[in-house]
């Protein structure tokens, strides 16, 4: 921590409101909004330098953060769109059988890391550096996961869905 209080209130009381208007304009939705805000802000009081421009520090900070989480909510939900890897229920609609039909293709296609990194990003909803930690691999690993379990499973359904 390099600010004093007085410092850091002073930063946050400048640098607040168009923080919050570049997430809102962002998330669309406020209180993810405020939860962004807030990260960059424990960011920079958590720092041990003191950063030269901090309305830049914050407002570039915050706009990684908000298209970090704009882009890992649409994976997940593109995953789910493509691949619901919820349980079936028993019912045979075209979605359970589907359901089943990934399912099975993830247990058997997959190996076992795979299928750990699969479950945590798309059915636990973890980020890539909360699967890495959970499981003490670096976040490059997880990514290499993520793209061959994809590439694997996308292959196998072109050749056996039509």
């Amino acid at each position: 921590m390099q600010y004093s209080i007085t410092e850091f209130e002073t930063i946050y009381l400048r640098c607040f409101p168009p923080a919050m208007r570049l997430a809102v304009s962002l998330l669309h939705d406020e209180d993810d909004a405020r939860d962004a805000v807030q990260e960059v802000f424990i960011k920079l009081w958590e720092t041990d330098t003191e950063v030269e421009n901090p309305m830049a520090f914050v407002v570039r900070s915050v706009r990684n953060v908000c298209l970090n989480r704009i882009a890992a909510t649409d994976t997940r939900e593109r995953f789910a769109r493509r691949y619901s890897i919820d349980e079936a229920d028993g019912s045979d609609t075209d979605a359970d059988i589907r359901g089943r039909e990934i399912q099975s293709a993830v247990e058997t296609l997959l190996s076992p890391r795979e299928r750990q990194v699969v479950d945590r990003i798309y059915s636990r909803g973890m980020s890539y550096k909360e699967t890495a930690d959970s499981l003490d691999v670096s976040v490059a690993l997880i990514n290499k996961c993520i793209v061959s379990a994809l590439k694997k499973l996308r292959t196998h359904f072109k050749t056996h869905i039509k």
